[in-house]
């Protein structure tokens, strides 16, 4: 058996894909845990149903290299990046879903540090890379075939973009499995879903899920399904961090398809 990596630097859509493809593969989730049992993170050892035929699909953060794990059960991948700008604001959310305060570190400093490194730092230091050497790391392997997936695309037409995995993957979706599929993996419905588990994670702590996020995050009401915007520029941080970020990004961006 071999693997099919859904890869991503992280903040990037991967659960979104993770749900879409579940859906037209299964049928519509009924929990979070549903998805980690069928599509593993390499991330969370969350015990996992092996696939019974074909290749597993199985979710990374890691920049592809010899040494990623399992390497050599490597038969394809799909890879979804995101414009670097979005990636950050879904990023810091993300960081004051796990608990960082305005007081321990301000929007304008976590905003210098994102761009002194290319990326989270702590992102770089668990071997995902930056932004940019994540994308080439799979996109110039010479190993695989890759499929390359904008979010962007999957937002404006997520019927194509799930079409287009799906047949690379080995899938052929009809029309209804991909409405099906879509209406299940909605912002609304993962936001629903994420709501009703971490209402559950307050009777049972133990109870485990994909959404992340502590109790200081639920009583202000930050969520892992935060707002997927798109298009955004860190202007509402101050116009010389937009300004900052536009420059020492500016190369990396045009190279991937996105304007300054």
């Amino acid at each position: 058996m071999g693997i099919i990596w859904l890869a991503s630097y992280p903040k990037s859509g991967n659960t979104w894909v993770r749900f879409l493809l579940y859906a037209a593969i299964f049928g519509p989730p009924k929990n979070s845990l549903d998805i980690a049992r069928k599509i593993p993170d390499i991330h969370r050892p969350i015990p996992f149903e092996p696939s019974k035929s074909g290749n597993q699909l199985c979710k990374t953060h890691f920049a592809h290299s010899p040494k990623h794990p399992k390497a050599a059960q490597t038969t394809s991948a799909v890879l979804i990046i995101r414009d670097p700008r979005d990636v950050f604001f879904s990023a810091l959310n993300y960081r004051r879903l796990s608990g960082l305060t305005e007081q321990q570190m301000s929007d304008e400093t976590y905003a210098k540090r994102f761009i002194a490194a290319m990326g989270d730092p702590d992102f770089l230091s668990l071997g995902f890379g930056t932004w940019e050497s994540h994308i080439r790391s799979w996109k110039e392997n010479n190993t695989f075939p890759v499929h390359t997936i904008k979010y962007e695309d999957l937002k404006t037409n997520p019927a194509k973009a799930l079409k287009d995995i799906g047949e690379f993957i080995g899938y052929t979706f009809d029309e209804e499995t991909v409405r099906t599929a879509i209406k299940a993996s909605s912002f609304d419905a993962m936001r629903a879903m994420e709501i009703r588990e971490k209402h559950q994670q307050k009777r049972q702590p133990k109870a485990q899920s994909l959404f992340v996020g502590t109790n200081h995050a639920r009583q202000s009401k930050t969520y892992f399904m935060n707002a997927g915007k798109s298009g955004q520029t860190l202007e509402s941080i101050s116009p010389a961090i937009a300004e900052a970020f536009n420059t020492a990004f500016e190369p990396a961006m045009q190279a991937h398809g996105y304007a300054n």
